[in-house]
């Protein structure tokens, strides 16, 4: 048998439910140590990725200009994004459609190949 679907007045009431002041305050508190904990762990690996990246990107044989760093430096982003979240075959397809994106932008391949290869990840346009 079918599960009947909920009206929206009670989807409504269920999303003020989980929303109130006072529940995310106790959820928060509850565990904002381990957040804090993650974050600062997550914020330390992304800090010392940024500084690879551009030593890497930097040791090209077309070293990029200073506007174009930041540029580099979101293609590892979004990179090491989706190296927590996937590996092998899963990885490389994620890693593709993003080292393309960049490719179509108009960063140099070199660069985002040096850049892929940091996460394992072999791209070619």
């Amino acid at each position: 048998m079918l599960k009947m679907v909920r009206d929206a007045s009670r989807r409504k009431q269920k999303y003020e439910a989980k929303i109130d002041a006072d529940v995310m305050r106790s959820r928060i508190l509850a565990h904002k140590a381990s957040m804090v904990s993650q974050m600062e762990s997550a914020t330390a690996d992304l800090a010392t990725l940024e500084s690879e990246v551009k030593r890497v990107v930097e040791a090209q044989t077309t070293p990029p200009y200073g506007h174009q760093i930041p540029a580099c430096l979101n293609i590892g982003r979004e990179l090491w994004k989706i190296a927590r979240k996937f590996s092998g075959g899963t990885l490389t397809a994620e890693a593709t459609v993003i080292c393309d994106k960049w490719y179509a932008k108009g960063i140099n391949q070199d660069w985002i190949i040096a850049i892929a290869e940091l996460f394992g990840v072999t791209w070619t346009p």
